[in-house]
């Protein structure tokens, strides 16, 4: 008897029952279908492109060990009982990203910007943060949710339909060079998921010594800051959402689990730690608002802004590519290209080579725009899109076959991509049309 094919909602309720694992903070079964090798490659390849949009590790030794240290005196708190998935290889960074936020990977590869640690106030707040890190990775959030977009891939992949995008003009695809080599791929958790978080990285702080107050005190800041400038927690708040819910969780949790629970916050060892950092803070909050305005298409009010910044830290990384961006933005392309190129002799080079690619596109330097490219790779880049723009290159100097080889790459590996992908069909098929009926 010929075997029928299994719908695709029996398909989807095996998986449920196959794929589960126990989240370690409420006891309950989780949907997920993500080894952790899986996750540990995803990791590998996802890390350094995310640490490149953010403009790179900071250079500053001795700040990146004192988070490295409070991190560590969290996970020496953890026990088997408390993770989903065991020996993850957590590591702890500060990135240049001017924004307010921190995030995680599933291999427990933690970042946190120089915007936050300027907006702490204590280790104890530190300590909250990481934590909460911590256990999103412990208790497989970012397995979970990766879990539920392979499923939803499968389902729609079934169809053989793609989404089409309209085709883009030259100097639109030209611009999205700039973002090769810096995707975001941050997870994005529910409600429900943070106050997990905040209750496991708070238990984790407590283990470790430190004032459970200190979740509060993050709590409250975030919540002022959200009130006073929501552009500044944009990222952060669509990553992890935020309420005067969780505050009042955590000031909950800490009067009755915590009832006269001790510990230190910190502050006098903070303040130290951040000394060098805070003598910036006039610089980097310029070159946050430089972001913001090139978001808003003010790109000569960005320019003028970011100088400002430079003029107190010159090699900044974030503000030699915010520079590159907002004189591209003014099309001041040779400019552009000497502040990218500037930036890569910092913690950038990965964005500022995707930067040189895009002013080398948009100036027709094809030949420039290859090495780029190329040197993109050697960096250590995994994003598909270098394939597409190759093919553009390749294109530009009429080196058809290895366009059409660099498009058909790319479509292999992104067969549903928007704006580029429609750009890599039709210029294939101007290429090599298909043969006539």
């Amino acid at each position: 008897m010929p075997i029928k094919p299994v719908p695709a909602l029996v398909a989807l309720l095996l998986l449920g029952l196959l794929g589960c694992v126990t989240n370690p903070i409420t006891g309950e079964r989780q949907f997920n279908i993500v080894s952790q090798d899986s996750l540990l490659s995803l990791s590998k390849q996802a890390v350094p492109e995310q640490f490149a949009a953010d403009y790179g590790v900071l250079a500053d030794r001795s700040l990146n060990t004192y988070v490295q240290r409070v991190g560590q005196r969290l996970l020496a708190t953890l026990k088997p009982a408390d993770m989903v998935y065991a020996n993850m290889p957590f590591s702890f960074q500060v990135v240049n990203a001017t924004y307010v936020n921190a995030y995680a990977f599933p291999d427990g590869s933690i970042a946190i910007t120089r915007g936050m640690l300027l907006e702490l106030e204590n280790e104890a707040q530190l300590a909250a943060v990481l934590g909460h890190e911590i256990a999103h990775v412990n208790c497989g959030h970012t397995a979970s949710a990766m879990s539920k977009g392979s499923v939803l891939e499968m389902v729609i992949s079934g169809t053989g339909s793609y989404l089409q995008a309209r085709e883009s003009s030259w100097t639109e695809i030209a611009t999205l060079a700039g973002q090769v080599g810096g995707k975001a791929m941050l997870a994005r958790y529910s409600r429900e998921q943070e106050r997990q978080a905040d209750q496991g990285g708070m238990d984790y702080m407590v283990r470790a010594g430190y004032n459970p107050r200190g979740m509060i005190g993050l709590m409250k800041l975030l919540v002022r800051l959200g009130h006073e400038n929501p552009s500044l927690l944009e990222q952060m708040f669509a990553t992890h959402p935020m309420s005067t819910e969780r505050l009042a969780s955590a000031t909950a949790r800490v009067q009755s689990h915590y009832a006269g629970t001790q510990g230190e916050d910190g502050a006098t060892g903070y303040g130290a730690a951040m000394a060098s950092l805070r003598a910036s803070k006039t610089a980097i909050h310029a070159f946050a608002r430089a972001e913001s305005q090139l978001a808003g298409k003010q790109s000569a009010a960005a320019l003028q802004t970011v100088r400002q910044g430079l003029t107190l830290l010159p090699n900044d990384a974030a503000g030699l590519l915010i520079m590159a961006e907002a004189l591209a933005a003014s099309g001041q392309l040779a400019p552009a290209r000497q502040a990218a190129t500037a930036a890569l002799q910092t913690a950038s080079a990965l964005r500022a080579e995707s930067m040189l690619v895009q002013c080398a596109l948009q100036q027709k330097d094809y030949a420039s725009a290859l090495q780029h490219l190329n040197k993109l790779e050697s960096r250590g880049s995994s994003d598909a899109r270098i394939a597409f723009f190759k093919g553009v290159a390749y294109e530009g100097l009429n080196r058809k076959a290895e366009a059409v080889a660099s498009y058909n790459q790319y479509l292999a590996r992104s067969p549903a991509a928007g704006a580029e992908g429609t750009y890599a069909r039709q210029h294939l098929q101007q290429l090599a049309p298909p043969p006539a009926q």
